[in-house]
């Protein structure tokens, strides 16, 4: 039986039998589909506009959501802070020269930079190039708050940080006040037209934003000023969040900063330490070497190591008024022993005392 398939008549085709669906055209091999758009814009940040894009990141936590800011906003304030320093630096410093922003500028390349496939400088040493190279009027105590803002940093991104609230936030706007005059002093003038406008409108926004965080800071000082009053006499910068609220006045529980409530709890010879380095910014190697005296010495009181010879306070400022942060003793009539053993006494210019230690005096006359 030959079996054939008679063709369809298309009268029945429109009564509603069953058809053939016609097979798809299959696309010839080697070809490739037609590609749909993206529905999502490309990440495109110019390094100015990233740098600027972690300041609005830094305000945020720091004026919007709870208030004060907590533990969290904090975190990103310090994060993007960092972050938002370096980026504005180098975009600076790259101004000067692309070459620059190179860990070794010897080694830059025009290619290399282009594709952003280089080792590039820390942020303290873009801001000591920008010093050095550019020769931009920056001031040596910014690059100090910038380094403690880095080692914040690193330690929040490394090891985990525990530091006082109020210190972080005092911080802050001390270095976003340096940035936002440094934006606007040393970087929008070398700026494209467009990209320098984007900026200045971002700027208005900020400046009012730092008045707030400032006025938050000396509302709080404010607070404190009449407490502050009693205690000019010993009362110094504090190395954690620089406000003049140290008080070194002899107390059980050590030295202590009214504003940020820092304590240096028995340890008068550590807070001595860390005020000479870090708002002095001196050091007792650097000091001897130099053929100068250690900055931090035995008081003649207490005789803890715990006497700064050229501390401020808010009583002798700008003048020095050396302090002893173990037992909170302001010395007028210190001298060296003239014994040569380094020795710091009080004695009073009166020419009846003997300007020698006792252990030199004891050496000296022995003989006799």
């Amino acid at each position: 039986m030959n079996d054939q398939i008679e063709p369809q008549d298309p009268e029945e085709s429109k009564s509603g039998a069953e058809q053939t669906p016609t097979p798809t055209a299959v696309p010839p091999q080697g070809k490739k589909k037609a590609e749909r758009p993206s529905q999502r814009p490309d990440v495109s940040y110019t390094p100015v506009s990233n740098g600027m894009d972690y300041l609005v990141s830094v305000f945020q936590h720091l004026t919007e959501g709870e208030k004060p800011p907590g533990a969290r906003a904090l975190k990103y304030t310090v994060l993007h802070l960092q972050a938002a320093t370096e980026v504005l630096l180098k975009a600076r410093l790259s101004q000067e020269h692309f070459s620059l922003i190179f860990a070794d500028p010897a080694q830059a390349t025009y290619d290399a930079w282009q594709k952003g496939d280089f080792k590039s400088c820390g942020t303290l040493e873009a801001f000591d190039r920008l010093r050095g190279i550019a020769r931009l009027p920056l001031d040596v105590n910014e690059r100090k708050r910038i380094k403690e803002l880095g080692e914040s940093r690193n330690a929040l991104q490394h090891y985990g940080l525990t530091h006082n609230a109020y210190a972080i936030e005092s911080r802050a706007a001390r270095v976003l006040e340096f940035l936002i005059t440094f934006i606007h002093q040393h970087l929008i003038p070398g700026l494209d037209n467009w990209e320098a406008t984007r900026v200045e409108n971002s700027m208005d926004s900020f400046r009012l934003q730092l008045k707030g965080i400032e006025t938050l800071v000396k509302q709080r000082m404010n607070n404190l000023r009449t407490e502050l009053a009693t205690v000019a006499d010993v009362t110094v910068k504090c190395p954690d969040c620089e406000m003049w609220a140290m008080v070194a006045d002899g107390r059980e529980e050590g030295p202590a900063c009214l504003f940020c409530h820092q304590v240096w709890a028995d340890e008068p010879q550590s807070a001595a330490a860390n005020y000479a380095w870090i708002v002095l910014g001196l050091d007792r190697h650097s000091a001897i070497h130099d053929g100068g005296d250690p900055p931090v010495t035995a008081c003649p009181d207490c005789g803890r190591w715990a006497l700064v010879t050229e501390a401020v306070t808010v009583k002798s400022q700008p003048d020095i008024a050396p302090l002893c942060f173990g037992c909170g003793t302001v010395f007028e009539n210190l001298i060296d022993c003239e014994g040569g053993c380094g020795t710091v006494l009080d004695i009073a210019p009166d020419g009846e005392s003997i300007p020698m230690c006792s252990h030199c005096i004891e050496i000296r006359y022995a003989r006799f």
